[in-house]
């Protein structure tokens, strides 16, 4: 099975290389094989069986990667819990999976002391009982797993809806990093800081990272300094994160002061990369960067730009490009009948290939409902161009229809986000009697700024029909962790 075969190979090619560090310890590619081979054995000792779910409630550190893979070798799926998440939240996920067991940092745990009656062990990484699992186990026999079992439940990041839980089998986790190692190409000496949590489908890039033998570094939680620090205090060539993270870092005091010159690669995903944010990254960092385009549903990451095909800053006039298919995924944008548009043209990009989800958990009805012809529709708007780059535009659901023309939301936001007053934007519908729907704009903006000044902006850059019919001021945008708007919170 894929995550115990690159636990064994890097144990055997890099034994004493270190595999993860965090702000606890570290452990190296022997230490990690052995740990989770232990822990398997202790799971199973307390019940743990081929096919059980079990939560994992914990900010990243090496404990979660630990669990994961024991898991895995043991048949049993991982259920990653987004610990910001509130107690009916946390407990409606546990139950709708029927979660056997809840593993995580005690502190975290303690915030439910009642968990759904299916969950019979309750045990936390930072006591001596979960140290301890496996190390006096009689020899268990595990089972023999397949590529095509369930290993893990991920829920997606849920701005629109409820979260739903992503079934996936190691197989979809070994054909996206087999091709995205084929496309990034990555060399046996990145260390790779990973600001982003390890409790959905972005974990998957550190899994691809981790496949090719790559040193990852956790943080408990993405602070502008303790990501700073991580990059100098571990020379690390790759960083992990998304655009809004890397505004903050380069706003941090530290970030004049902190040794950045071992960074080689920048990925960025989940959220369009500022053009502001762009250029001052590169004038800054002197680095690469890399584009990741992703969904839970087919596997994570199947869409990338290298940093050989980023435009300069200066040559940048819109959105910059998400990049082609690694191999062995397939993309095309496609129209409401699900016929393929021709390239430039606007339509919604489906995905298929061996790493799509098997279905969401117990939820055949909401898996039909995203699935055409064998294709995952991702709700995402884009058009492919002459040379096979996927260039997205907006979601589906944000799709503003006013008076039957169509208006992106994030185009509007775009150019907001040119003013030189403006910090962050976001753009919905409302309705309106005339029209059906017309946009209204929220601005995060500088003291002083007036929406006489931004209303001028937007009418020199945008065609009447575009323009917001209000702009309201507020203190911050919300977004989940993964960078995302959350537009269900401002829409009127």
């Amino acid at each position: 099975m894929w995550l115990t075969q690159l636990v064994e190979r890097n144990r055997q090619c890099f034994p004493d290389r270190t595999a993860l560090v965090d702000e606890r310890r570290s452990v190296t590619w022997a230490q990690f094989h052995d740990r989770t081979a232990e822990l398997a054995r202790g799971l199973a000792g307390l019940g743990i069986e081929r096919g059980d779910r079990v939560a994992v409630l914990s900010q990243d550190r090496i404990e979660v990667l630990e669990t994961y893979f024991a898991l895995a070798r043991l048949g049993a799926l991982f259920v990653p819990l987004n610990h910001s998440l509130a107690v009916p939240e946390v407990a409606g996920i546990i139950e709708r999976v029927g979660a056997v067991a809840v593993l995580g940092e005690s502190g975290l745990l303690d915030r439910h002391p009642t968990l759904p009656a299916s969950v019979r062990i309750r045990m936390a990484f930072d006591v001596p009982a979960f140290d301890a699992l496996g190390t006096l186990a009689e020899p268990v026999e595990l089972p023999e797993v397949s590529d095509t079992d369930p290993v893990a439940v991920l829920h997606t990041s849920a701005t629109t809806g409820q979260a739903k839980g992503v079934t996936v089998d190691a197989g979809s986790f070994r054909a996206i990093a087999l091709g995205w190692l084929v496309s990034a190409r990555p060399t046996d000496d990145i260390v790779m800081v990973n600001c982003c949590p390890l409790y959905h489908g972005s974990m998957v890039v550190s899994l691809t990272y981790l496949a090719a033998g790559a040193t990852v570094v956790l943080m408990p939680g993405f602070t502008p300094q303790r990501a700073l620090a991580a990059v100098e205090r571990h020379r690390a060539t790759h960083m992990w994160l998304v655009p809004q993270m890397l505004r903050f870092m380069l706003q941090a005091k530290a970030s004049h002061s902190t040794d950045l010159s071992s960074l080689r690669e920048v990925l960025y995903g989940a959220a369009p990369m500022p053009l502001d944010v762009y250029a001052t990254a590169v004038e800054r960092l002197g680095c690469g960067f890399r584009q990741v385009y992703g969904m839970t549903e087919v596997g994570g990451p199947f869409v990338t730009l290298g940093p050989d095909e980023h435009p300069a800053p200066g040559d940048v006039s819109a959105r910059i490009p998400c990049g082609r298919v690694i191999p062995g995924m397939s993309a095309r944008a496609v129209d409401r009948q699900g016929r393929e548009v021709p390239r430039g043209e606007i339509g919604e990009i489906v995905v298929r290939g061996p790493g799509v989800m098997q279905g969401y958990w117990n939820d055949p009805e909401a898996t039909r409902e995203v699935t055409l012809d064998g294709w995952i529709v991702t709700g995402d708007l884009g058009f492919m161009d002459e040379d096979g780059r996927i260039h997205l535009v907006d979601r589906s659901k944000d799709l503003i229809i006013r008076a039957g023309q169509n208006v992106y939301p994030s185009e509007i936001e775009r150019v907001l986000m040119t003013h030189p007053a403006v910090r962050d934007a976001a753009v919905v519908g409302m309705p309106d009697e005339d029209y059906g729907e017309v946009p209204l704009a929220y601005v995060v903006a500088e003291d002083g700024t007036t929406t006489a000044d931004l209303f001028g902006h937007v009418k020199e850059n945008l065609a009447p029909y575009k323009r917001p019919r209000a702009i309201e001021f507020i203190e911050q945008v919300p977004r989940n962790p993964a960078g995302k708007i959350v537009k269900k919170l401002l829409r009127v």
